[in-house]
């Protein structure tokens, strides 16, 4: 159950920083994906930075914003661990993610176990963060402002 969850989380990371990756570039006018990655420290934007800017940049909604960084968060613990299976009780580091996921994302209470909840909620975070990445750069959200009209986020 952990393996797939982990790799879940793998593959939705990918998608998600090559989308945020591709959207820098297309708003820096560089073609190339990796001069975006060349940006960070030692030459390197790692995927937490990536998230972090993409947070501050794009009107994201409060709960959004939450869903963005804490995916980040947990992103780095699972898979920059490398000893994340090892320990028995290597969910537990996640706990403290559980009160956020859980009101998220738990509607019904056919899951039993917290483990299975956590997972459960951990997955649908992943899917939701996927959605929501291609849902603000296709489409970013257009605000009005009475003193000047309709704006649209820069």
């Amino acid at each position: 159950m952990l393996t797939d969850l982990i790799k879940k989380i793998d593959e939705n990371t990918e998608v998600i920083d090559y989308a945020v990756s591709k959207y820098f570039a297309k708003r820096l006018g560089v073609k190339d994906v990796k001069t975006i990655d060349a940006l960070g420290t030692d030459g390197n934007l790692t995927f937490g930075q990536k998230i972090n800017i993409f947070c501050d940049i794009m009107p994201l909604t409060k709960i959004d914003n939450a869903k963005f960084k804490v995916y980040s968060k947990i992103n780095s613990e699972i898979l920059q661990n490398d000893e994340f299976l090892a320990h028995p009780h290597s969910l537990s580091n996640l706990k403290s993610y559980s009160p956020f996921l859980f009101n998220t994302y738990l509607i019904s209470n056919e899951i039993s176990t917290a483990k299975e909840k956590l997972i459960f909620a951990i997955q649908q975070l992943a899917d939701d963060v996927v959605r929501l990445t291609d849902e603000y750069i296709k489409k970013p959200k257009i605000y009005y402002n009475k003193n000047v009209g309709i704006t649209l986020p820069q």
